[in-house]
């Protein structure tokens, strides 16, 4: 009843515009399909400020502390990784127990800062923290890890940790426990008054956002 179509089938004109459209939309939702992307950025964090704390309690009851400020060193955030790993460095000629002759055994008979360079210093290296977002002001509660190079010894470590962004800078305090003889340390005594092998460490320090690097290493 009606004749056979014998022409062509006609594509709607308007599909290859709609493909485009639908790939625009893709791309701007998705960057990440539509090439490579610049490499994430290493953030770099120096500590500009910050004290340690050593608490010694006594074999009698009673305790006092070893303080000092004489604190450096440097915190990354890697790419990818919301971790921060670094180190720190503390001068143990420093440390003071607010009497002299006491910083003199602690130093000369226990610290034994004169066997060498090794000796000089406490490094915390290997650090990682469970770092949260510095964009939320106020304190976050992490668990950290590391290494503890002490009195020529080394020994892992781990505590507690509370992080704050303020102001543009890092916040941090840290604390963790340590004994004397994991690190070849004789329980200090002064004046026949002993010192209970585990003490309490505190570290505090501010630290400013220092140079970034991509992982390309520009």
């Amino acid at each position: 009843m009606f004749p056979a179509w014998t022409g062509a089938v006609r594509r709607p004109a308007w599909r290859p515009a709609l493909h485009i459209c639908l790939a625009s939309a893709l791309l701007a939702a998705f960057p990440g399909i539509g090439g490579t992307q610049p490499a994430p950025e290493t953030e770099s964090w120096n500590i500009a400020a910050g004290d340690v704390r050593v608490r010694c309690r006594m074999t009698i009851g009673g305790s006092f502390d070893a303080v000092t400020s004489a604190l450096s060193g440097t915190l990354r955030g890697e790419p990818l990784d919301p971790r921060y790993t670094g180190e720190l460095r503390v001068d143990l000629a420093t440390l003071d127990t607010g009497i002299g002759l006491r910083n003199e055994h602690l130093r000369n008979n226990y610290l034994e800062l004169g066997r060498g360079p090794e000796f000089l210093h406490a490094v915390l290296s290997d650090i990682v923290l469970a770092a949260t977002p510095l964009a939320y002001d106020r304190r976050h509660k992490t668990r950290f890890s590391g290494t503890l190079r002490l009195h020529g010894v080394q020994r892992a470590v781990e505590g507690e940790a509370e992080l704050r962004g303020r102001n543009g800078r890092m916040q941090v305090e840290a604390a963790f426990s340590l004994s004397l003889e994991a690190f070849d340390i004789p329980p200090p005594r002064y004046l026949g008054i002993g010192v209970r092998d585990a003490i309490d460490v505190t570290v505090r320090f501010d630290a400013a956002r220092g140079e970034t690097s991509s992982d390309g290493g520009s």
